[in-house]
């Protein structure tokens, strides 16, 4: 179960050169480049000529990507520019020449692609007010897990796993029972608030906090970049010491997902405290990996509310994420996979639709990749 309209992240900012980078997202394949300005730029990474991988081709003088098979030079609009064979290589371009270019934004390290036709409607990235503040130190890590998406962030939002998995106790009377806590509903996601009575951090965070004292969390899932934003109190009650995470999934296709994770301290900024800060965060990381990429069916179930059992605190925050989907389902945003592995059994070559598609709906060689209805 996949959606487009939404902003995926597609690679890490240092990644994207002008070196023509192939990634995959959606079961979809794009080039990924920076133009002569700097500025990155996703197209699809098919050539509507011949079907050549746009990748391995080259960023010209001109600022253009050239397929490597015929030359023919692309914009970072995905208009065809030049077609080399020709008499007149710039004119007389065919109307059908053009791929398609998918709208970026470039934050926090993080090249950002909106993957669909209709921005206008999608929800709004958000900000990571810790990024470039003194006042906290930053920490990054990426992996792909052999895993959906959706078993992916469903790790991430379930409380009770941690103290089944990860042994934090959540409070003293019953150490798997998460506290009372409702969901608010945000204009690109939701979010909730958490107490609990964990034993104090080990180690050299020891001193941070003494004894079994309430410890507050605040957790957000946004849309954009399918993201869990967590804040959990490392100090003592009424110290504003915390650690920040943002862990964010790109589905690779319905069965494999990028991870990336960027999490913010603001207590023990020394340099030589980022290895441990970063061991911390991903200690549940990788318990958590194995347990994701167990999950059965492979494929999320294509089923309009999930899961079947429902148990108060413990899946709420789950009902609410299927609800998120159960909307993205009725606008028509998701991938209607049956009848996209029919086409591709027949050999045709289907693609995210970009905005440009709207404007100019006509004169596109690969038709998009078919979606559920509406509704």
């Amino acid at each position: 179960m996949m959606f487009a309209n939404v902003w995926y992240i597609a690679e890490w900012s240092e990644n994207v050169t002008a070196q023509p980078l192939k990634v995959k997202m959606l079961g979809r394949e794009f080039v990924l480049y920076r133009d002569l300005e700097g500025r990155a730029v996703c197209l699809s990474n098919t050539c509507c000529h011949r079907g050549a991988s746009l990748a391995q081709g080259k960023r010209q003088d001109d600022g253009t990507l050239s397929c490597v098979f015929h030359g023919w030079r692309f914009d970072a609009q995905g208009r065809c520019t030049c077609i080399p064979s020709q008499l007149k290589p710039t004119a007389n371009i065919p109307a059908a020449a053009k791929v398609d270019s998918y709208p970026v934004q470039e934050r926090h390290g993080l090249v950002w692609a909106f993957l669909g036709d209709r921005q206008d409607e999608a929800h709004q990235l958000f900000d990571m007010p810790e990024d470039n503040n003194p006042e906290w130190r930053r920490v990054t890590f990426s992996d792909t897990w052999k895993a959906n998406v959706h078993w992916a962030k469903m790790v991430d939002l379930d409380q009770v796993h941690l103290h089944i998995v990860h042994g934090i106790p959540l409070n003293e009377e019953n150490p798997s029972r998460p506290s009372e806590h409702s969901v608010e509903w945000l204009d690109n996601g939701f979010r909730t608030h958490l107490v609990s009575r964990p034993p104090p951090p080990a180690g050299s965070w020891a001193k941070m906090r003494e004894g079994r004292t309430e410890v507050n969390s605040w957790l957000t899932f946004y849309l954009p970049g399918f993201t869990l934003y967590g804040k959990v109190q490392i100090g003592m009650p009424g110290s504003s010491f915390c650690n920040v995470f943002y862990s964010m999934s790109t589905p690779i296709d319905e069965e494999n997902t990028k991870m990336y994770l960027i999490a913010f301290r603001n207590f023990m900024l020394e340099e030589d405290k980022d290895k441990d800060h970063l061991q911390r965060n991903l200690r549940n990381v990788y318990q958590d990996k194995p347990i994701a990429e167990a999950h059965l069916p492979r494929r999320a179930p294509d089923v309009p509310d999930f899961p079947a059992i429902k148990i108060d605190r413990e899946d709420l925050l789950m009902q609410a994420y299927w609800k998120l989907m159960r909307e993205l389902r009725s606008r028509g945003w998701q991938i209607d996979r049956l009848a996209l592995a029919a086409s591709e059994q027949n050999g045709e070559v289907r693609v995210i639709p970009s905005p440009a598609r709207r404007s100019d709906p006509q004169h596109w060689i690969y038709p998009p990749v078919p979606f559920v209805a509406e509704g």
